[in-house]
């Protein structure tokens, strides 16, 4: 997905910043010009940075490293680390117990061991290569937390990885704390947050890219609030144990799902909520995934299967640009 400028009258109203965070491309605009506006997002990489710091699986020093560290123990946590693994629970009872937080040993074994740039630097892994049985996802059970002392304990071999709940959590915390200076749009590699539409405009033009040809777009949305998100098998994915995996892990069997879906694109309150819900749908694959669609107003949806075939929710029509 993408934000497009195609459909604004007067785009120079518009102050953008690009940058790296979160192993992604962040891109943030806000719907007003001038030194003010610059200055505002000009401290979004350090908003960034500073939740990177604490909820990166890839940076040993990290507050979810150090947790992942000391099983049994109760860890005492931050504010910011306690409101996502809150996100990271909610995101779980959402999906019905498809999204959790507990699959990082499952995401190790697939392969999915470090940053996924050095993933993709050493595709090099031979593809004859013994991985390692997948590992039972542990149940949130595993997982107790004391709101009181605000400390988390893991059970022995559980550890966390909040993965697209922290970008998605990101997107929603951003755009909304802009949005008292401007409408405001915050995409963090796929995750995107809007709040507030753009003047003279119903909401922000946001494309939807086609999987089987990057440049070209499959639907405009107009989405003046909440956010959308697109899970996908079509770019996180590499050679191990003889078979292409990809990081959508289904707890159920502790492996990367099989799904006959390649990517889904969901519209939903949130970017937090999107991105869990697009995951989901695609765990369960076209039938199931489009028939839990429709059983939550709130949300709608568009997937695209192994094949090429573009379906859409119910509800997907009336987020289309007009």
């Amino acid at each position: 997905m993408l934000f497009t400028t195609d459909r604004l009258s007067q785009p120079t109203r518009l102050t953008r910043l690009v940058f790296r965070a979160m192993g992604c491309e962040v891109q943030v605009v806000i719907d007003r010009t001038g030194a003010r506006a610059e200055r505002l997002l000009g401290q979004v990489p350090r908003w960034f940075a500073e939740w990177e710091a604490r909820l990166s699986r890839f940076r040993p020093d990290s507050e979810l490293s150090r947790l992942n560290r000391c099983p049994g123990q109760a860890v005492p946590v931050s504010r910011t680390f306690w409101r996502v693994l809150r996100a990271a629970l909610r995101a779980a009872a959402e999906s019905e117990g498809l999204v959790l937080p507990t699959i990082l040993p499952a995401l190790e074994a697939a392969g999915y061991d470090r940053d996924f740039a050095e993933i993709r630097r050493d595709q090099l892994d031979p593809p004859h290569r013994d991985t390692p049985s997948p590992p039972m996802v542990a149940p949130l059970t595993a997982v107790t937390l004391d709101p009181g002392r605000r400390t988390v304990r893991l059970a022995p071999g559980v550890r966390l990885d909040f993965g697209g709940v922290a970008k998605g959590w990101a997107a929603d915390r951003t755009a909304h704390r802009l949005a008292r200076h401007g409408p405001a749009l915050v995409d963090a590699g796929g995750d995107i947050a809007v709040v507030g539409a753009p003047r003279n405009l119903p909401g922000w033009p946001i494309g939807i890219a086609d999987p089987f040809a990057p440049g070209r777009q499959l639907a405009l949305l107009c989405l003046p609030h909440g956010g959308v998100a697109t899970s996908g098998r079509d770019v996180r994915q590499w050679w191990s144990g003889g078979e292409l995996r990809h990081h959508i892990i289904d707890p159920r069997t502790g492996r990367p799902a099989a799904t006959d879906l390649l990517t889904v694109t969901v519209v939903a309150p949130s970017a937090r909520a999107a991105e869990a819900a697009a995951k989901t749908v695609l765990i369960l694959g076209q039938n199931d995934g489009l028939a839990w669609l429709e059983h939550r107003v709130e949300l709608a949806g568009l997937v695209v299967t192994n094949k090429g075939q573009i379906v859409r929710s119910s509800r997907f029509d009336r987020y289309l640009w007009r």
